[in-house]
């Protein structure tokens, strides 16, 4: 049985690994677009070599005329997505095959951690705008330029990661036999305790080490900063932080404190831990979200798993009371 709980939850680990990596803002995209009959076709690329430069290569058919100029548009230094695409410096992309139309250009990185933020246009011989192509419409495609992180630190930050995932799946299992039968509290404790742990190594020291070396910062989690990749860390570290604390008498086996709900009613937050895992893997790696939404998302969260702690430290009190005065009115 404890061979199947463990290839089970390596199962549900390798799973949300994949979807997590999938589902990154990080990885290429192939992307078509068409506008005003141009039809535009690409394989992005998200990332650069800081100081360095990667070559773009975009496919563009349709009603392109002889004397059409096909340019990439973008952004300088203080300029970002918020600055008005018209104000960004213009290259001329050049024809690498005619007869498929596949046109290409260098773009320079900046340093560590720096951003630019591009699109195409299609020029008539006017100079006026045909056609148009950014990301969903609306956006700049983004470029980011990364630092080189040393072997150890990505292969231990990917390892914590997984450790993570997997304690997690495992108290999972664990927690579904606390709300059938009562049983395996120690159990489920014991894998969330090894889950925060792994969570704040990978999340901290770890990465603290991943941000410096590709990005020139430390930690973007709140008050911090806004980046969604470290809030998302951050939370699943909070919460499950909270999951220790909210079963502590299972865990000690009653030497040390007390649980703060029924096994029931622990069982349930088990699960809402990993279905909470599910839904923040789920939302895309290395995406931004704007300062405003990222504040509110997670200092409203993090309240709420302390008004959580709180309730269940009053409730246990106040039923502790209650048992006591029932005894003494008994006897």
């Amino acid at each position: 049985m404890k061979t199947v709980r463990f290839i089970l939850a390596a199962v549900l680990t390798l799973t949300m690994l994949h979807v997590a990596r999938t589902n990154s803002r990080g990885q290429s995209d192939h992307l078509s677009y068409s506008d005003n009959g141009v039809a535009f076709d690409i394989v992005t690329v998200p990332k650069a070599p800081e100081n360095g430069s990667v070559h773009i290569v975009i496919g563009i058919t349709g009603t392109v005329t002889p004397d059409s100029k096909i340019v990439v548009r973008y952004s300088e230094s203080g300029q970002n997505a918020q600055t008005r695409l018209s104000e960004y410096a213009t290259v001329v992309l050049e024809t690498e095959d005619a007869a498929s139309g596949i046109y290409g250009a260098d773009l320079a990185g900046g340093p560590r951690g720096s951003r630019v933020y591009y699109y195409f246009e299609v020029l008539d011989g006017d100079n006026n705008v045909r056609a148009a192509f950014t990301r969903d419409g609306e956006e700049p495609f983004v470029l980011k330029s990364i630092g080189q992180v040393p072997t150890v630190v990505v292969v231990c930050h990917v390892v914590l990661m997984f450790l993570t995932v997997f304690f997690v799946a495992l108290a999972l299992i664990h927690a579904f036999g606390l709300i059938r039968t009562g049983a395996d509290a120690h159990l489920m404790a014991r894998n969330f305790l090894l889950a925060a742990l792994f969570t704040f190594l990978g999340c901290y020291p770890f990465g603290f080490a991943m941000n410096w070396y590709a990005f020139g910062t430390i930690w973007e989690g709140v008050p911090f900063g806004t980046d969604a990749t470290d809030n998302k860390t951050q939370l699943i570290f909070v919460y499950l932080a909270y999951m220790v604390l909210a079963s502590f008498g299972s865990l000690t086996r009653g030497r040390w404190g007390r649980d703060l709900f029924s096994p029931g009613v622990l069982g349930w937050f088990g699960v809402s831990a990993f279905v909470l895992m599910i839904a923040i893997y789920l939302i895309p790696h290395s995406i931004q979200f704007t300062p405003g939404l990222t504040h509110a998302v997670c200092y409203s969260f993090i309240g709420l798993v302390g008004l959580l702690y709180v309730f269940g430290l009053v409730w246990g009190r106040g039923k502790s009371l209650r048992l006591k005065w029932l005894s003494a009115s008994g006897s």
